[in-house]
């Protein structure tokens, strides 16, 4: 296995499981989960270089939620937040966060795979 750490924060079990599976036999590792302490926890042990966030995850923006990430982890990942709607209307060009509509995401997936998990 190599260094490319993807986290993902999603409450769709199903579909943590079937995204973590794809990533894994890619060559990544994959930490998954439902509870962002347990992320945060992880991440001080584990670099991630990837996040996916659903953006219903929680009462809080993603922003907030990234913002809290970053002050536990010293080298900021990339994100990724993922919307059950194609329209961004919140979406800022200039913020390294990038959105993405959810039934999209296995294309992102495969896309982080090829060019950071794949052991060639």
């Amino acid at each position: 296995m190599n260094n490319c750490a993807v986290f993902m924060l999603d409450h769709d079990k199903d579909f943590l499981k079937l995204y973590s599976t794809i990533l894994e036999r890619k060559g990544c590792q994959v930490f998954a989960t439902d509870n962002l302490f347990i992320l945060l926890k992880y991440a001080q042990t584990v670099e991630p270089r990837w996040i996916f966030i659903d953006e219903n995850f929680s009462a809080a923006a993603p922003d907030d939620i990234i913002n809290t990430i970053n002050h536990q982890v010293e080298n900021a990942p990339r994100y990724t937040v993922m919307s059950q709607s194609k329209d961004f209307p919140y979406f800022d060009h200039t913020s390294p966060v990038d959105y993405i509509y959810k039934p999209r995401t296995l294309e992102k997936i495969i896309h982080i795979a090829e060019n950071c998990c794949i052991i060639q």
